[in-house]
């Protein structure tokens, strides 16, 4: 129970009275005094402990559940919410792995399913008619031991020949094409879409049948415009958010 006398929530203060409970919370969990799991106290306890009324209360535990920072459980109460990574990957071309380095995650990559499939209409469209058979690699990605993302791979079989026999879940995949095969890789295309996940994927990622994720398509390119890679990588969307800088342009 916290101490009453350092309430910060003041009838005084010219802000609503939802409001400020709701920043005291949120500051809360963003200083980990509440971690990703833990109970918060209930209604009837925060009632006590911050001397207002239930309206208030009950109207700033809807908009932090609304935001993502706590999540209910019908029967046990309101926890605090996974907290989400913010990836970068809209302002730069790098690994899975150096990202998470760089954040200081510890993550691990699983090795689904590994094949050889012939050309269809999605990677013809990409790829052109040069190639008839790619590589499907299919891994799921791990942060801090929660299933991450879910990323299926395709790459033209002849521009890696026994990609299939190295080890892509301990060795980096644009690591292995750079030092192995002399890939010069350069820049990539990538398309976002927000989407309900499907049935096989959602036990992969343990999450809710119909659970929201985002789905993005990447399309990798070599410096001399070559592509060599297509990606469908199934983020959850419980996990995740995207950061990306846009400039102004200005009317000349």
């Amino acid at each position: 129970m916290e101490n009453v006398r350092k309430i910060v929530v003041e009838k005084s203060n010219p802000l609503p009275l939802y409001f400020q409970l709701k920043e005291v919370l949120k500051e809360k969990i963003e200083k980990g005094i509440y971690k990703s799991d833990d109970p918060i106290p209930s209604e009837r306890e925060l009632i006590d402990m911050y001397g207002i009324s239930r309206t208030p209360v009950r109207q700033a535990l809807n908009e932090l559940v609304a935001e993502g920072l706590l999540r209910r459980e019908h029967g046990r109460g309101t926890f605090v919410a996974h907290q989400k990574i913010d990836q970068m990957f809209l302002k730069s071309l790098s690994s899975f792995g150096d990202e998470m380095e760089k954040k200081g995650l510890s993550f691990e990559t699983e090795l689904l399913n590994k094949q050889i499939i012939e050309i269809n209409s999605t990677l013809q469209e990409i790829f052109g008619e040069t190639h008839k058979s790619f590589y499907r690699i299919d891994r799921l990605r791990y942060i801090e031991k929660d299933p991450y993302v879910l990323v299926t791979t395709y790459i033209p079989a002849a521009m890696a020949p026994g990609l299939l026999e190295e080890d892509l879940e301990r060795n980096s995949l644009y690591r292995t094409l750079e030092s192995k095969y002399g890939y010069n890789i350069s820049y990539a295309k990538r398309v976002m879409e927000a989407i309900n996940v499907a049935e096989e994927d959602a036990k992969i990622l343990k999450v809710s049948p119909m659970a929201a994720v985002q789905m993005t398509k990447t399309t990798a390119f070599q410096i001399d415009s070559q592509a060599f890679e297509y990606s469908i990588a199934r983020y959850r969307g419980d996990l995740s958010k995207f950061t990306v800088e846009v400039k102004y342009e200005r009317k000349q």
